[in-house]
């Protein structure tokens, strides 16, 4: 079971080496394009309250149910977040040096401090500039250009100047459909280990239960 497990997880770097060797191909290949050129900051106001769904972000890329006191709090002035938007922190120095960020597959709201952006999908699919948010060099990019005393913020000015390649959008959902395969596969290798962990002492119970019978 566990070669199996391993097996498997090796796979995983495969996957992962695909998607990053033919962006980096893309990148020398091709003009880079900044990310003002195909999205914009979004400002719509949650003033109606129609949606109560708050969320967080994590450096890990993702969306959280938002750990937030909501009691008595208004979420008139939070920023709604619609499918295939993607929002982060502008403040790194309290992140790790990392940008909290995440992609959303639902409509949502979050703090009015966060920035969110909308992505042009006649030019690049999100999930594709999404990848981006996830390479460790946008971390530093960020990182570097923010600026600040108490809180060091990334302004999207500096944000979109950051430059990716911009390939037809058909080559765009082919990369993000390998990304996303290698997803999955990485949360199936997470069960993977997860029940063999939980097997491991009952199989340990049981060799020794038949031993002291054989005894």
């Amino acid at each position: 079971m566990v070669a199996n497990q391993k097996s498997y997880e090796n796979g995983l770097s495969d996957l992962k080496l695909t998607c990053d060797a033919y962006i980096e191909e893309l990148r020398r290949k091709m003009p880079c394009v900044p990310l003002s050129a195909f999205c914009r900051l979004s400002d719509d106001r949650n003033e109606d309250e129609s949606c109560n769904n708050v969320k967080g972000l994590t450096v890990y890329k993702q969306f959280i149910d938002t750990k937030a006191d909501m009691s008595g709090v208004s979420i008139k002035k939070y920023k709604t977040v619609s499918i295939g938007d993607i929002a982060y922190v502008p403040t790194t120095n309290r992140n790790g040096d990392k940008i909290a960020c995440g992609i959303s597959d639902e409509v949502c709201i979050v703090s009015s401090t966060y920035e969110v952006l909308k992505v042009d999908k006649t030019q690049c699919d999100p999930h594709y500039l999404f990848m981006w948010f996830c390479r460790n060099e946008i971390d530093r990019y960020a990182r570097f250009n923010s600026w600040g005393s108490a809180r060091e913020v990334i302004a999207f000015e500096d944000l979109g100047a950051y430059r990716i390649p911009l390939p037809a959008i058909h080559v765009q959902q082919a990369i993000v459909n390998i990304y996303k395969c290698y997803l999955q596969r990485k949360a199936i290798n997470e069960r993977l280990k997860t029940q063999i962990r939980c097997l491991c002492p009952i199989l340990i119970r049981g060799s020794i239960e038949e031993a002291q019978k054989e005894a």
